[in-house]
């Protein structure tokens, strides 16, 4: 477990435990804040599937008022449909992209994306929500076994209040349905470090070159986490990005050519 997320992960766990014991009949619903890439999603999935609940993420950034062409919120929650018989989670990720100001100067735009805000406070109203389902007909589907989480950077603001997500453009009605706050942290480089010495895509990549030692690969990805740690905006997500530049662009950031990789075969490092 990484360290700066062991309260977070607690909490998070003891709520989930709650909303399953109870069969739904209990909803937290709540709001995650942190920077990007500081595992917001990833640690929600990673507790759907501990409760062995269905898992639904919507990009809130993604989404257009009801009647407007578009990805509507109607559309995005179109699989509840097929997860009726079991409790689920509702992950809307860049939730904040829809209220804070200064996104875009756009005013259709600003009136879309309050109006996206509408939508979700309705659902959160009601048992039931509409959405689109066969043949562009709409159908009514329960939510009352749905967990709703709302996730974002919300601006690299830390420790968010309900009194100040109020005063950046959060509708009360909302927070009266949705008063719960989680606030991630950044993401240290002792942890950086040890979770790119478990990563799963460093596994696999060892595994097609044999002849690249895992010492060497580890030394020269700890020296850039070091290096770009205070200005990271990707957070875990750098790792990955790191591991495929050290392999496919060699350590030296050359480019090399890979022609063909497949698992039953092992390739070399030019």
């Amino acid at each position: 477990m990484i360290r700066e997320q062991e309260a977070f992960i607690k909490e998070l766990n003891k709520l989930v435990s709650i909303f399953e014991a109870s069969e739904g009949e209990i909803r937290p619903h709540f709001i995650v804040t942190g920077p990007s890439g500081t595992g917001k999603s990833f640690n929600i999935a990673k507790l759907a599937d501990k409760f062995d609940l269905g898992f639904l993420e919507v990009n809130a950034a993604q989404l257009t008022k009801e009647g407007t062409s578009g990805n509507s919120l109607s559309k995005a929650m179109s699989p509840l449909q097929n997860m009726q018989e079991n409790l689920v989670i509702c992950f809307v990720d860049e939730f904040d992209k829809l209220f804070i100001s200064g996104n875009s100067n756009d005013i259709a735009a600003h009136e879309s994306t309050n109006g996206v805000q509408n939508e979700f406070l309705k659902v959160l109203e009601s048992d039931t929500a509409s959405v689109f389902g066969d043949y562009g007909k709409y159908v009514n589907v329960s939510v009352k076994n749905v967990l709703f989480v709302f996730a974002g950077a919300f601006n690299g603001e830390e420790d968010l209040t309900i009194d100040r997500l109020r005063e950046i453009g959060l509708k009360t009605e909302f927070l009266g349905r949705v008063g719960l706050i989680f606030n991630t942290v950044k993401i240290s480089l002792e942890s950086m470090i040890s979770t790119m010495k478990e990563c799963a895509q460093l596994e696999l990549y060892l595994k097609l070159f044999p002849d690249v030692k895992r010492k060497d690969v580890e030394k020269v990805l700890t020296e850039q986490l070091t290096e770009c740690h205070e200005k990271n905006t990707l957070g875990f997500r750098i790792i990955t990005t790191l591991v495929n530049q050290y392999f496919i662009k060699g350590k030296d950031g050359y480019k090399k050519e890979t022609k063909k990789i497949t698992f039953q075969k092992t390739l070399k490092m030019d």
